[in-house]
């Protein structure tokens, strides 16, 4: 039951982290970064993360590229802004 449950909590082996994916906006590989919202601390990771602000509207921007500004959502394997 252990190995099963290992296997379920996984990432997909599909999965790519944003830092590899293409931009919609530019076209470049490696500046897409996850959008965190709030007040970053003295340990945020600037280098991983956009800070996106302290107000949260519900439908903001997930993801963001560092080089153009481009700012919108990703889902199976599709952008949306």
């Amino acid at each position: 039951m252990i190995n099963q449950e290992r296997e379920i909590s996984r990432p997909s082996p599909n999965h790519t982290p944003y830092k590899y994916r293409v931009c919609p906006g530019c076209g470049e590989k490696g500046g897409m970064k996850k959008i965190l919202y709030g007040m970053p601390d003295s340990e945020f990771d600037f280098d991983k993360y956009i800070v996106g602000g302290c107000v949260v509207s519900g439908a903001d921007p997930q993801v963001g590229c560092v080089k153009c500004g481009w700012e919108g959502e990703y889902r199976s394997e599709i952008w949306f802004e």
